[in-house]
């Protein structure tokens, strides 16, 4: 008896860390579909490292305190799992509300597992000896509910966990109920360990509020889920909706550069013409390279060693000539293997985009724009720089769209992030000295 007694009492002080365990386990299951931060492998043990940490400090503080209800224990569980969030924020590429909802998720599985032990142990009144009885009921039970749940849920939906928009409102609902199951689980276990003589209708009471848990537990996991959902139908449809007006705009900058086109057709007929009534050797051969100036455009394709952004260059560089805007490139195309062609064209297609739309809007003799990617000190460096005589506002690292329909516009700053993220880069944007500068940088 004081075997089991000693064994106990050395439990309890390592009970801290066996809750951070589990809730470290139950995590583990919404992590796998999440994207990484740079440096992941230290990031991550850093985070490991810090948590259990904290946990220990503060669990020292918690079993010094002498409570008649178990508050600090409340307390604990959750600052836990908050210092578990901070974590998550540390290592993962996933914003405020989504790094905390993982958190608040992972507790949920968590209390979950536990419920469904304490129902076991109650209806079957399972006696095991100790270490046995703590192996299976704080330890084995956690991994098994977790791989329930991200089979059952997680990995049937992983296509909304990578880069899914997490919500507010299902976040506070979720917390909310995990605070009552918790509660009501925690007063039911002290109660339970103080009236003994009780057991019947407390037994009962424990069975309840962990079916009760159970419920909670899986509800707030759903609801979140079902929130997801819907955000990504609401997020397909704006990209949709963007896909129409891209493709209303795409026709528009096509129609801008056959008109551009044809009036360089235009001048070169009346050129031509002119050529033929030219009988002086000295005043021809300064004409034809008058002739040969005005269509260097077209035999200006720069061969950067990457077909799609060669593609990107050449049409960007056309428009440009046509609206007076003074283009320069110094480009390593062949940096950019690593990326796909359809991204290359998304990237610097709408960086160049926004690049001409501004200088539209200045004078003729202050529009330029330069375009340089180059390796420098282990980095891949994009860097884009144009005119810009007034400051745009920022919002979280982005110029906000100065156009009336913000339905339609904006997007194109938003898929430049997305594209670099996507291929584990930074992007920073600049107003410095009448120029707005994009510098993006890749680990090569």
């Amino acid at each position: 008896m004081l075997q089991y007694q000693v064994l106990g009492e050395f439990y309890y002080k390592m009970y801290g860390n066996v809750f951070a365990a589990q809730l470290l386990v139950c995590l583990v299951c919404f992590l796998i579909y999440q994207p990484r931060r740079s440096y992941f492998k230290i990031r991550a043990f850093l985070s490991v490292i810090c948590y259990f940490a904290f946990v220990n400090i503060f669990w020292l503080i918690v079993t010094k305190i002498d409570s008649p209800l178990p508050i600090s224990n409340i307390v604990f569980y959750f600052l836990t799992t908050f210092f578990m969030g901070v974590g998550v924020f540390f290592a993962f590429r996933t914003d405020v509300v989504g790094t905390f909802y993982l958190a608040t998720a992972a507790y949920a599985v968590q209390h979950t597992a536990y419920a469904l032990g304490n129902i076991v142990k109650s209806v079957f009144a399972i006696s095991w000896p100790f270490w046995v009885d703590r192996l299976v009921f704080d330890f084995l039970i956690f991994p098994v509910v977790g791989l329930i749940f991200f089979y059952s849920m997680i990995r049937p939906n992983r296509k909304k966990f990578i880069g899914g928009r997490y919500d507010w409102r299902t976040l506070l609902i979720s917390l909310v109920i995990l605070i009552i199951c918790v509660v009501l689980s925690t007063v039911t276990d002290n109660l339970f360990t103080e009236y003994a003589k009780y057991g019947v209708v407390l037994k009962g009471m424990r069975i309840c509020c962990s079916i009760y848990a159970i419920v909670g537990g899986t509800s707030s996991v759903l609801l979140q889920i079902g929130f997801m959902r819907e955000n990504k139908l609401s997020d397909d449809n704006a990209v949709l909706d963007q896909l129409l007006h891209s493709e209303k705009k795409w026709h528009e900058l096509s129609k801008e550069t056959i008109d551009i086109i044809n009036v360089k057709c235009h001048d070169l007929k009346h050129q031509i013409s002119r050529l033929a009534n030219i009988d002086d050797r000295e005043a021809r051969s300064s004409y034809i390279q008058s002739i040969q100036s005005s269509i260097a455009i077209y035999d200006s394709a720069v061969q950067t060693g990457n077909d799609a952004l060669d593609i990107v260059i050449a049409e960007k560089s056309l428009i440009c000539d046509g609206n007076k805007i003074s283009f320069s490139c110094l480009v390593d195309g062949d940096k950019l293997a690593f990326m796909d062609s359809a991204d290359i064209a998304s990237l610097f297609g709408n960086a160049l985009d926004n690049a001409i739309e501004r200088e539209l809007q200045e004078p003729e003799d202050h529009r330029f724009i330069s375009f340089t990617v180059k390796t420098e000190n282990g980095f891949l460096h994009i860097h884009i720089d144009n005119y810009c005589s007034s400051a745009p506002e920022f919002y979280e690292g982005l110029p906000r769209t100065t156009k009336e329909d913000k339905l339609h516009h904006g997007f194109g700053t938003k898929s430049i992030k997305s594209i670099v993220q996507k291929y584990n880069g930074e992007l920073f944007m600049e107003f410095k000295n009448e120029r707005f500068n994009m510098d993006i940088l890749f680990n090569t």
